[in-house]
């Protein structure tokens, strides 16, 4: 009768793990593969040919603290940058904010640097001044784990991407064809850039006067690289020394938004719209009296709001773990969300960096040399908002 029970036992006991442990179903082509734990900001910044979604969608995570510092407050360029922050604080429901030194100072930039990384921010986007300064404070920042997105700074060292908005020596070239064309390609110019440590504006500088060599041999530039510090009032100065100093002078090239509308201005008090060509980087909202009176030939200039938006954009797509998806494919125009899209930032080129991280290079080149096209860029209120 023992033996009868224990029978009974041992095959009540196998019945029950047969039933606990159920045969795999068949398998299915359509199911979705497991879930896989998002990455660390550390191996997001890998950048390996995974494809971006087909239709280039892609959910960006909120909650994050993201600081973007930039070279100056308080002139219209940055003010730009500052709205398109915001917006995108209220678009994707992230902490993001916008600081920078109230002039030009390296020194200052790197004291907000570490202010940020004392209060733990997860992401900076900086618009440095001088890259190479603010390199010692943002290897801190990035061995904290804080994910670094740089702009105007090819040669940044301490950053994950740094995201051009166009090839710079190839805009400053584009610079050149207008002066160019409205000094007849020939004549005396001078060139100016905010300061010898911006690296983007000395890029553009060296564009130009390498297509002036090539394309436009009767031209001659008699000063280059005369440094602003970002200051239309130090511009307009210059301007009015050159003319004293070449009364030959026929032509101007300016790097920082300010630099164009203040030679213009000393060009206009000085009589001589339509005897000097002036161009630049500049902006509607900072030089259209310049450009409605024609002391302003041409500005050239990209949306810095769009272009901090895509890094913001980077950066999140970094600390939601989808770094692998910053590549060729990506079109960060839809990646990025934003209703109106950004224009110039479809189709990205991708090279290696100064340090480990990459450059990218977009397309968002914009000129402007007619009142025409500059009213293009007003908003519904009939203000400019670039």
């Amino acid at each position: 009768m023992k033996k009868v029970l224990v029978f009974l036992m041992v095959a009540l006991m196998m019945l029950s793990v047969a039933c606990a442990k159920p045969a795999a179903p068949a398998a299915d082509s359509n199911a979705a593969a497991p879930a896989e734990p998002a990455a660390t900001t550390e191996a997001a910044t890998e950048t390996t040919e995974a494809a971006a979604p087909v239709d280039g969608a892609i959910t960006l995570g909120s909650g994050y603290s993201i600081m973007t510092t930039v070279k100056l407050l308080g002139i219209g360029w940055f003010d730009r940058t500052e709205t398109m922050v915001r917006e995108f604080a209220e678009n994707t429901g992230n902490n993001t904010y916008q600081t920078g030194p109230s002039e030009v100072d390296a020194a200052a930039t790197n004291q907000l640097l570490e202010d940020a990384i004392a209060t733990g921010v997860n992401a900076i986007c900086i618009i440095p001044f001088s890259p190479s300064s603010a390199d010692s404070v943002l290897a801190k920042a990035r061995e904290q784990g804080i994910v670094v997105i740089s702009h105007e700074a090819t040669d940044q060292v301490e950053c994950d991407y740094d995201l051009e908005a166009f090839d710079n020596f190839a805009y400053g070239a584009i610079l050149m064809d207008y002066l160019a064309k409205g000094m007849g390609e020939q004549g005396e110019y001078y060139t100016t850039v905010g300061g010898l440590t911006a690296t983007s504006q000395n890029q553009w500088e060296e564009g130009g006067f390498n297509q002036q060599q090539a394309k436009y041999p009767n031209m001659t530039a008699v000063e280059r690289k005369i440094e602003t510090n970002d200051a239309q009032a130090k511009s307009k100065s210059i301007m009015a020394e050159m003319i004293n100093k070449y009364p030959e002078l026929k032509g101007f090239q300016g790097a920082t938004s300010q630099d164009a509308p203040g030679a213009a201005e000393a060009v206009s008090e000085a009589g001589l719209i339509g005897k000097i060509t002036v161009v630049g980087t500049s902006m509607p909202s900072i030089a259209s009296k310049q450009l409605e009176e024609g002391s302003l030939f041409a500005m050239a200039l990209w949306d810095p709001g769009l272009t901090v938006y895509a890094m913001q954009t980077l950066a999140v797509m970094m600390l939601d773990g989808n770094g692998a998806l910053i590549n060729e494919n990506l079109d960060l125009s839809k990646a990025s969300g934003y209703e109106g899209g950004l224009a110039g930032y479809e189709k990205l080129s991708f090279t290696d960096g100064a340090g480990d991280g990459k450059i990218i290079f977009a397309n968002a080149t914009l000129v402007i040399d007619s009142v025409e096209k500059m009213n293009e860029y007003k908003d519904a209120s009939g203000n400019f908002y670039l």
